[in-house]
């Protein structure tokens, strides 16, 4: 193996865990700075043991061992058998997939590279279209909860009618009953403030006709400017924004579920992409196998009259419709991958209900790469989505908790008010001239109110629930960091294995065509072959030699699929396939 040492320092490893804290710090309140501390405190040195456990761990190329079959072959062998099997040998075989839904032998066929089957499912992914409006619904949610402090105008108008009868009176014994009329209209503007309270400015005015007074009807105007606000329990910025605060962490939170979703898009386009690619591969591999068959049995039916017994060829024919049905199966798994890939892709230019298959145009990489466990898990701690959600969820946490633990003190609230007052006999503008006459009417009013449940145990059980809950938050971004520590070492585990598997069924399809290279110069050579022979080593052998054609392909294919998976595994795929996120 190719080994360099890393250059790192374990100040750079912790930049993910102070991103970390810095999610959870956010606004943090005196009463709850202590937990607030211990909990980033916390997550620093979860994150400083992860890095310090792989600090020494050296940059890495996948490599494999030389087989000693191979080794033992000249380079014109090597070059010989490559010609004639494996995946260069089926360049300018037609792929024959047969008949599709509609009746047609050879319908549309449309070859597409991975990129544009990438960029296609980016653009018209179902599942993707949906997944995209979760940040601005997130974000209209966000916007509710800030209008929660935009100003209310508001405004009334009511009038009453009084028929009160008088009591009697002394001597004479005549009361006097009282007849009203009462006209008021209000308007005004109400806001609340960030310090929990409200602030409210109105005008009102009205015409009273009242038979009971010495004045038969006046016109009366007020300006009034009322405050209320906690001192206690709801009282702060940052109880009264905790609604705002979640409400934008739900937008993150969305952001980076999209994220996540266009990871999970992206790697399942390309397993899909390298599906398609083995069906057809096999496809072709089967067909050829059949086509060997046949001409096989063929030649056996040619000697039947001298050497060959009916057993013979009926074995030869039990093996030519084994061949058959493999073929059938092949051709099925080829339209069956293609709609995979269409499904996911989504183009309106291929629908899905059409027959048009989709088949690949690349061919899986094979070069070996580097990898670094260290660079991986702390390049995985900064770019996973999961994780961030994880430290979303600890900080609402906190905020709910911050909330709960204000919602445990007593209820004790300010009011105070004052008002203009002016009044007219004659008309409403005399009395809003007398409102602000130098001779002033001011009406003012202050009060409290105080209000706590005995025992409080409601506010205390919901701060002991909000505690424990940011425990069981706090727990869970323990355990889906261990999950993303899992999935990065079982990704690059994938990746050594699947290039190592490269070279292995490389060497079996190589050494399985030298033997059907053999068995052929035997036949040139005229050496006496019998249908036993035919049967038991030469059929055989063409079948051994499809099985690890199928498995040399496949190998590749897994091999791109776990560089794929690696970089899923370290939340960068999207940038390896320049991917940007867009909302909607």
């Amino acid at each position: 193996m190719t080994i360099k040492p890393g250059v790192f320092t374990l100040r750079h490893l912790l930049a993910s865990a102070l991103s970390a804290a810095v999610i959870l710090s956010g606004c943090t309140s005196p009463l709850d700075q202590d937990d607030e501390i211990a909990l980033r405190e916390t997550i620093l040195n979860a994150h400083r043991a992860r890095m310090e456990s792989v600090i020494t761990a050296p940059v890495v190329q996948v490599d494999r061992e030389e087989s000693d079959v191979t080794a033992q072959m000249t380079e014109e062998r090597l070059e010989e058998l490559d010609d004639t099997s494996g995946i260069d040998a089926y360049a300018n075989d037609p792929l024959e997939v047969g008949p599709d839904l509609t009746g047609e032998l050879n319908g549309p066929r449309v070859r597409m590279t991975l990129q544009q089957a990438v960029e296609s499912a980016v653009r018209n992914n179902i599942d993707l279209r949906v997944a995209k409006l979760g940040p601005g619904i997130s974000r209209t949610q966000r916007v509710q909860a800030e209008a929660v402090f935009d100003a209310v105008l508001f405004a009334d108008l009511n009038y009453t009618r009084t028929a009160t009868p008088g009591p009697l009176g002394p001597g004479n014994g005549v009361g006097r009953d009282v007849f009203g009329d009462v006209t008021n209209g209000q308007v005004g503007i109400r806001k609340p403030m960030l310090s929990g309270g409200t602030i409210q400015v109105a005008t009102s005015a009205s015409y009273t006709e009242d038979s009971f007074s010495g004045v038969q009807s006046f016109f009366d105007h007020d300006i009034s400017l009322a405050v209320t606000q906690p001192l206690l329990r709801g009282f702060g910025r940052d109880i009264s924004t905790t609604q705002i605060e979640l409400a934008r962490n739900a937008e993150s939170v969305a952001s980076e579920t999209l994220k996540q979703n266009l990871i999970a898009l992206a790697s399942s386009v390309e397993q899909a992409y390298w599906n398609v690619y083995v069906a057809e591969n096999q496809l072709l591999i089967q067909t050829r196998l059949l086509n060997r068959t046949v001409a096989e049995r063929d030649r056996l039916l040619k000697r039947q009259q001298f050497d060959v017994s009916p057993v013979r060829i009926t074995q030869a024919n039990s093996f030519v419709e084994l061949r058959r049905a493999d073929l059938i199966r092949a051709r099925q798994i080829v339209r069956q991958t293609s709609d995979a890939l269409k499904r996911l892709i989504n183009d309106p230019e291929l629908p899905l209900a059409g027959e048009a298959l989709v088949l690949s145009t690349e061919i899986p990489p094979e070069d070996p790469i580097r990898y670094s466990l260290l660079d991986a898990v702390a390049v995985a701690m900064r770019n996973r989505p999961e994780l961030v959600i994880a430290l979303y969820d600890i900080k609402d946490a906190s905020l709910r908790q911050r909330l709960a633990d204000n919602l445990r003190l007593p209820l004790l609230d300010l009011t105070a008010g004052a008002s203009l007052n002016g009044v007219d006999n004659d008309d409403l503008g005399s009395a809003i001239g007398d409102t602000f006459s130098s001779d002033f009417f001011i009406d003012w009013n202050v009060g409290a109110t105080f209000e706590q449940p005995i025992g409080n145990r409601s506010a205390e059980s919901l701060m002991e629930q909000r505690r424990l809950e940011r425990r069981v938050a706090a727990i869970a971004y323990e355990r889906q960091a261990q999950d993303v520590i899992i999935d990065v070492k079982n990704a690059m585990r994938n990746v050594i294995n699947a290039y190592e598997l490269i070279g292995s069924t490389r060497a079996a399809r190589r050494a399985t065509a030298d033997n059907l290279r053999a068995i052929e110069e035997q036949e040139e050579a005229g050496v006496a072959l019998t249908p036993e022979f035919l049967l038991d080593q030469k059929l055989t052998t063409q079948e051994r030699l499809a099985n690890t054609e199928i498995q040399e392909i496949q190998a590749r294919a897994d091999y791109a699929v776990a560089i794929t998976q690696l970089f899923e595994s370290t939340g960068t795929l999207l940038l390896r396939n320049n991917i940007e996120i867009a909302t909607e």
